[in-house]
């Protein structure tokens, strides 16, 4: 290679050695996609200029390392939609769709893209990411996660090499839900139980502010009931395929009314519904506008049901589809992958969640029982035992009473923060499940449709041969556009619901951290509170000790505790 001073010197030298020495072109031939590629492969002798020391005016000798490594850079350019690695969004808001929205996909959060030119498969922007990572499950690998919730849905179209890296920083502006702009608080208070003693019920006030422009105030309060909600998690469950909507607390026959059973169901209805308010995708569904809007809930939501029921030919008919559809073959492993982690993670939280309601109910038993121990020594207290040791057994009766408090509430934050953690997320995971068999839906709906689609072109054949005509073009082209577009709402489902279970283990580990960061410092509080009145109880000892050796009345024999 000649440096620069050399083609500064002579430039008609620098010219004439291109033809003295020829490449040798039985190694690896140049194609015209490696000069596309390598602008600096051919000398320029018409204006020749100052040379920059990084380039050089001589052709280099193509060795098949080079023709190698030029033919990786041309499938680099080639920027596959989940290998690409965005800037990741903490908030986990954006979530990528693209696309039209096509067969009930109403939510409109895909009308503004457009499709995008097919690329070769096989082709990854990251040589690096061709190892065996994909034996963890989503979420766990920090790399596939990071390149998953922030791809884009489509793949772009083939670039240079120079213009691959730009490519990878903005594909996560394009077909990718921005953060929602639109905020909201919802509290869910005041439970009051009404109706008759045979079919009585609890109502709760669900209180909402939101600078969201869907709707017509900013501050609204309405009434609902548990079945309500019920109601909105199924709805929500419909409208959206592939998404993981945060599931209501489970019925329970007996104790409905307990008071700290309605508060816990309380806690987790406005957990759950403040979740949905946050979806970027949920916050749009007019369902959930529906549900914190309406007055005459009780009234209207008989109207929407019947329209839910015409738009979709019923429940009753959707699982029919399903079952005597096609049968579905999984072709993708990482669904069974996810479907077995899920399963054991599913056993681990539920063994969690009896092995913490163990754990409080072993509190407030020991609750129970210091209350009797500080009980019984307030009764030795006021027998006739002397002054000095009556006042000592005060003391200690009201270090155990503040122990039995303490007691009480640790076993309440117990159930508040870890338990109700723990319970969520294993009736989230059934929300996952849901979220795999909308997949299925979608599938059979364009197994259908394509079915439909061979049935029209074939019954046309055959009628051109005999000379008529059963279907005109239009007919035709419209059955295959049905096929097509729930081709691209299965594939569309498929991607969201990666993007949504990798949006699952990333709160899943934040909530639990958040659980356990509330549950420790509570805890320690509470400790360091017990521990002051038992310092404060040694300090009266040791005060009435000292007094009494200062007044030389001898020593008095007192049992510490």
């Amino acid at each position: 290679m000649h440096s620069g001073s050399d083609s500064e010197e002579d430039p008609g030298e620098e010219e004439a050695k291109p033809e003295l020495a020829p490449e040798p072109k039985s190694e690896s031939p140049s194609s015209p996609a490696e000069t596309a590629v390598t602008p600096t492969s051919s000398p320029r002798p018409e204006t020749p200029k100052p040379t920059v020391p990084e380039t050089s005016g001589a052709v280099l000798p193509s060795t098949p390392s080079t023709a190698s490594s030029r033919q990786q850079s041309v499938e680099r350019a080639v920027v596959s939609p989940l290998d690409s690695r965005p800037a990741i969004h903490n908030s986990f808001a954006s979530l990528a769709i693209g696309g039209e929205s096509h067969g009930g996909w109403d939510s409109g959060w895909g009308s503004h893209s457009s499709p995008v030119a097919p690329t070769a498969a096989g082709s990854n922007s990251y040589t690096d990411d061709d190892d065996d990572d994909d034996d963890k499950p989503i979420g766990q690998n920090p790399k596939f996660r990071n390149s998953l919730l922030n791809s884009a849905p489509h793949s772009p179209a083939p670039q240079s090499p120079a213009s691959a890296s730009h490519s990878r920083n903005t594909s996560a502006n394009i077909n990718v839900i921005a953060p929602a702009p639109f905020t909201f608080s919802i509290s869910v208070e005041d439970p009051q139980k009404v109706g008759d003693p045979i079919r009585s019920f609890t109502l709760y006030t669900v209180t909402t502010q939101t600078n969201s422009t869907m709707y017509e105030k900013t501050f609204f309060s309405v009434l609902r009931r548990y079945s309500d909600f019920l109601w909105l998690y199924e709805t929500l469950s419909m409208n959206n395929p592939g998404v993981v909507v945060p599931p209501v607390p489970g019925k329970t026959a007996f104790g409905r009314f307990d008071e700290h059973f309605v508060q816990q169901r309380r806690l987790a209805l406005e957990k759950c519904i403040q979740k949905m308010a946050s979806h970027p995708v949920l916050q749009k569904d007019r369902d959930l506008k529906f549900f914190l809007e309406s007055d005459n809930f009780a009234l209207d939501v008989k109207h929407r049901r019947a329209e839910i029921s015409q738009e979709r030919g019923g429940l009753i008919a959707s699982i029919g589809a399903t079952l005597t559809g096609p049968r579905f073959h999984e072709t993708d492993e990482w669904f069974d992958r996810q479907k077995a982690y899920l399963d054991g993670l599913e056993i681990q939280l539920k063994a969690l969640v009896k092995a913490i309601e163990t754990v409080a109910k072993h509190r407030v038993d020991m609750a129970s029982a210091t209350g009797e121990f500080a009980t019984t020594i307030h009764d030795l207290s006021q027998s006739e035992v002397g002054r000095q040791l009556q006042s000592s057994l005060a003391g200690m009766h009201e270090v155990q009473c503040k122990s039995e408090e303490i007691q009480k509430l640790q076993s309440q934050a117990d159930i508040v923060t870890l338990m109700s953690t723990a319970d969520e997320y294993s009736r989230l995971i059934n929300s996952v499940r849901l979220a795999f068999n909308s997949r299925i839906r979608t599938y059979v709906s364009w197994q259908n449709a394509d079915a439909d689609a061979r049935r029209v072109r074939q019954a046309h054949e055959r009628s051109k041969v005999q000379g008529r005509s059963t279907f005109t073009v239009n007919q035709i082209a419209e059955a295959e556009r049905r096929a097509l577009d729930a081709k691209h709402e299965y594939d569309q489902c498929s991607r969201l619901i990666k993007i949504e279970v990798a949006r699952f283990e990333t709160e899943r580990v934040e909530d639990f951290k958040n659980c356990l960061q509330t549950f420790l410092d509570g805890m320690i509080a509470r400790q360091k509170e017990l521990i002051a009145s038992w310092e404060n109880y040694q300090q009266q000892l040791l005060a009435r000790v000292h007094a009494n050796s200062t007044n030389g009345n001898g020593t008095t024999a007192i049992t510490l505790p």
